[in-house]
């Protein structure tokens, strides 16, 4: 697909130069389309329950087909904060302990801390200049170690792990692994099956090019059954509509671990963003190629990153002020960046141009160093 196809499914990328696909993707023509869709279904048809919980059924299949799952393994829910709360409320925690790293978002520190409560011990691998060696986990994992945190990408620097490995690593042990791939899925592909992952969650606010309030958790069908979930609604269940009940009946698969009522908005917006990403053939390599770009013309024009050589997708630019910097760039440039901490991300994704890279670094190096 020619790049001028592309950026022609999405809205004001004639005037805007988008450069934060890791905080919020542009608004895709399809999205903004599913939306209205949403809200005409609402005043002309009231309370379409069927047409919606088809639409749930088929964002889910989506979703399945990029992670290269089966649709009745895959929950849907409202953000990998509840995703992860799901998965932790199905654990006895009696004398075991979770194996966790600092560059994981903070949303999972936050959850596995507020679990030691119940009695679980929480071992946190520190970064070593931005980066984790997989050999670091199996220092940290034991025999009482129940399930391993790995996010796929670090939203902090773009370090990128290798899943695989510590994967077997975590099995090796009889530990589950949890995968976060919300910093990268619709940009780097991931294989469920092949990588023997036993949960993985992402939303589709940034690389899916959705927006927020939805999020999808991908359940191994292997060990799904053993796991039963707490932190529950009435969609759990196989009977949903039953009152008065006096015990748990689980749903099918990771049904079980769905909560209430789908944010159906998002649901309609999670359908044309992942469209999109399964029309186009090699998002991958197109975000490589863009991301070494990135890259190249930092260190053409001498300015440093804190992005290690093991990475992917999001380049982090160290600044005095980068909250400042991605103000005055919005405000004054029309070019959308991202702060986080102590640096300026720029993350391309496949609809941005070798030429946007360049305005941008220049415009960097002119204005804040």
């Amino acid at each position: 697909m020619h790049k001028d196809s592309i950026r022609e499914r999405f809205i004001g990328l004639d005037r805007i130069n988008h450069l934060a696909a890791c905080s919020k993707s542009p608004m895709l023509k399809t999205v903004k389309n599913a939306l209205e869709d949403y809200i005409n279904d609402v005043i002309n048809l009231g309370n379409p329950w069927d047409l919606w919980t088809d639409k749930v059924n088929y964002a889910r299949r989506l979703f399945a087909k990029i992670i290269n799952a089966d649709p009745g393994d895959v929950a849907v829910l409202y953000s990998v904060s509840s995703a992860l709360n799901a998965i932790m409320s199905s654990f006895n925690f009696k004398n075991n302990n979770i194996v966790t790293s600092d560059l994981e978002f903070p949303t999972t520190n936050f959850i596995l801390q507020a679990y030691k409560k119940y009695g679980i011990k929480i071992k946190t691998i520190k970064n070593d200049n931005g980066i984790i060696k997989s050999s670091n986990y199996n220092e940290y994992i034991d025999e009482n170690t129940i399930m391993v945190t790995a996010v796929h990408v670090s939203s902090l620097n773009g370090f990128k792990q290798d899943i695989d490995e510590i994967s077997k690593m975590a099995h090796e042990h009889g530990s589950y692994i949890y995968v976060d791939d919300y910093q990268s899925l619709g940009s780097l592909k991931i294989d469920v099956k092949k990588s023997k992952i036993d949960f993985l969650a992402s939303g589709t606010l940034k690389w899916l090019l959705g927006v927020s309030g939805i999020a999808f958790l991908y359940v191994n069908p292997e060990i799904v059954n053993d796991l039963r979930p707490a932190n529950i609604g009435w969609f759990s269940q196989k009977y949903p509509f039953q009152f008065g009940s006096e015990s748990i009946n689980y749903a099918h698969g990771a049904g079980r671990f769905e909560n209430g009522t789908w944010s159906i908005p998002s649901v309609y917006a999670a359908i044309g963003g992942m469209e999109c990403i399964l029309d186009y053939n090699d998002i991958e390599g197109e975000n490589k190629r863009l991301f070494s770009y990135t890259l190249d013309e930092l260190d053409k024009n001498n300015i440093k990153t804190l992005t290690p050589e093991q990475s992917a997708n999001i380049v982090a630019i160290p600044l005095k002020n980068p909250q400042e910097a991605e103000s005055i760039l919005k405000r004054k440039y029309n070019i959308i960046t991202s702060a986080r901490s102590n640096s300026l991300r720029i993350s391309p994704h496949f609809y941005n141009t070798f030429e946007e890279i360049e305005a941008a670094v220049k415009i960097i190096k002119n204005e804040f160093l």
